[in-house]
This record gives C-alpha cells, structure tokens and sequence, in this order.
C-alpha cells in the first residue's frame, strides 16, 4: 500500500530548473554577477548525463557568502512569483492533489535549496519537503552548504532518515523523477516512476518496466 509519495522538482514538477531561474533573477536584482550564468549551460549539460560531480562542486555557493537570509528569501520570492509558478506542470499539481486526497503523504525532494522548494511547497499544499540546506550563521550566508546536497546517493539516504522518522518503509512509496541522477532512489522505493525522463532513465525505466510519465 502506497503511504508516501516523493517527488523530484526540476523538470518533474517544473518545467525549468528552479536554481537557474533563482540565478537569473540574482542577477536582475544585483545580487549575483553576470558571468556565472555563462556556466550554466556546462553544468545542466553534465547534470542532464548524469555526470555532476556534486560532492566537489556543490558543497560551496560563493556568490550566496554574506548575503542576509531575508535577501536570499526576498530573491526566491521574486523568482517564484515571476516564474516558478508559470514553470509548473498542471499535470503535477493535480497529480500531488489526488495522491493527497487518497491520504497519501506528498513529500517533495530536491537537490534545490530549502529557499527555493518552500514558496513551491506551499504553493502545492505540501508540508514535508527534502532539500539541500544553505549555511547560516547570525543570519548571513557563509557560503557553504549544511552537509551534502540532496543529490543522488545523498537524496537516497535523506529520505531514508525521514522514512525511519517517519515510520515508514520504502516498500510503501512511490517517487518521481526525470533525472537518471535520482536513479538509487527509483531503485530504492516500490513504486518508480519516471516523469519526462531523460534519455539514460528513459532507456531504464523501460528495461525495468517502470511506469513512464509525460508532463506538458
């Protein structure tokens, strides 16, 4: 019996990648510099392959060092607002809707920051959420991240510690996903399902006969 579902965000939920428009609306209010977007390409590029070599390149965000909470929240709100909202697939919304209304416990889990998912959770109704966590310290970002981003193995285990919190065994959840980077967590759960995947998941879920999604 299905008592938990967890859902991905990026390309799951949302058409977009909600650090990236999080990025863009950075450098619309000053807060980030122009040239790091120059990046992205190269790094959605290696996320897409499944390639991202997170625990090197995720544990710092250089540009969030010294910036208050209260302006990153103000930064996040603006994206949403702006965006995040448009970004999300109608097809989600109502399937978290009906999960929630059969009792099922939605949860979202993303390798975003807290401050990015939470104006989306809340959006959507959903209390729980699973996220990469930004350090603070009297209320200024150091720049780091509080332990391991939500990525991978790494999202595996969070949602493991909040199974075991939670009173909950993988054998009753479902999760969702497009990315072949949450692929220990599609292995993990009962119920795998591969949304918009990308090709190497597309590829696997059909080997494993997983059911297959396609949000518009």
């Amino acid at each position: 019996m299905e008592k938990f579902a967890f859902f991905d965000v990026d390309h799951t939920i949302t058409r977009h990648s909600t650090g990236r428009r999080f990025a863009f609306m950075g450098v619309r209010t000053g807060m980030f510099p122009r040239y790091p977007l120059l990046l992205i390409p190269f790094y959605y590029f290696f996320y897409r392959l499944g390639t991202m070599p997170v625990k090197k390149l995720a544990r710092e965000i250089p540009y969030l060092k010294g910036r208050s909470f209260a302006e990153i929240h103000a930064v996040a709100m603006a994206s949403f607002e702006k965006w995040v909202k448009k970004d999300i697939y109608p097809e989600a919304a109502a399937l978290i809707a009906e999960l929630q209304s059969r009792g099922v416990r939605v949860v979202i889990a993303s390798s975003s920051l807290s401050v990015l998912i939470q104006p989306l959770a809340r959006h959507l109704g959903v209390t729980d959420i699973i996220t990469s966590e930004a350090e603070f310290v009297g209320g200024y970002a150091t720049g780091g991240l509080r332990g391991f981003p939500a990525f991978g193995e790494e999202k595996k285990r969070f949602v493991e510690d909040f199974l075991e919190k939670n009173g909950g065994s993988p054998a009753e959840c479902s999760f969702y996903s497009d990315s072949i980077t949450d692929l220990p967590l599609l292995e993990a759960v009962a119920h795998p399902v591969a949304v918009n995947p990308d090709m190497r998941l597309r590829r696997r879920a059909r080997e494993r006969g997983w059911r297959t999604l396609r949000f518009r």
